[in-house]
């Protein structure tokens, strides 16, 4: 009987060893909203991007992201040329990163992520609250433009943007071969 638990206990052991959990992300969406005021009436816009790379291993809770920011787009062209160009400085500064740690339950559910957010040549520690799965990573953090050295923009007397951003990701993850 004790050979029977003994041989249980390593086949159940060795199955669990060859297991990765390391995913990878490509191509990924990230998004900021924020919003801007004009004549004392909030708006919301957006930005949108695909240039989100990165890896997640659950083995030792870690994650890794970088995004392209000349890729993020807001559908107003000049808007993105004064962001690309005045306030983010994308020649200069042509990647935000996230790299951190994972709290989570497991495999797949509720995850708080604290790392260190890049952006602008500043890193601020930041926690996203988000969700998992064997398929998609969804997590959403604030930040604030001014902790980064950006400038909140006021060019337009009419118009004046909000120091706070929220940035999120909801993307496929793909377990790595």
């Amino acid at each position: 009987m004790t050979k029977f638990f003994l041989i249980t206990f390593l086949l159940i052991s060795f199955s669990f060893a060859g297991y990765s959990q390391i995913y990878v992300i490509k191509g990924g969406i990230a998004r900021f909203s924020t919003s801007a005021e004009t004549f004392g009436i909030d708006s919301q816009f957006e930005g949108v991007g695909p240039g989100l790379n990165g890896t997640i291993n659950l083995n030792d809770s870690t994650f890794r992201f970088t995004f392209e920011l000349k890729k993020l787009k807001t559908g107003i062209k000049l808007r993105d040329t004064h962001m690309h160009e005045d306030y983010l400085e994308t020649d200069y500064y042509p990647l935000a990163t996230y790299n951190g740690k994972i709290k989570s339950n497991g495999r797949s559910g509720a995850v708080i992520a604290t790392g260190a957010f890049t952006i602008h040549g500043v890193t601020q520690t930041v926690t996203a609250t988000g969700f998992i799965s064997d398929t998609r990573l969804k997590a959403r953090w604030l930040i604030k433009l001014t902790d980064y050295g950006i400038e909140v923009p006021e060019k337009f007397i009419i118009n004046k943007v909000k120091d706070t951003l929220s940035m999120s990701v909801d993307v496929e993850i793909k377990e790595k071969k």
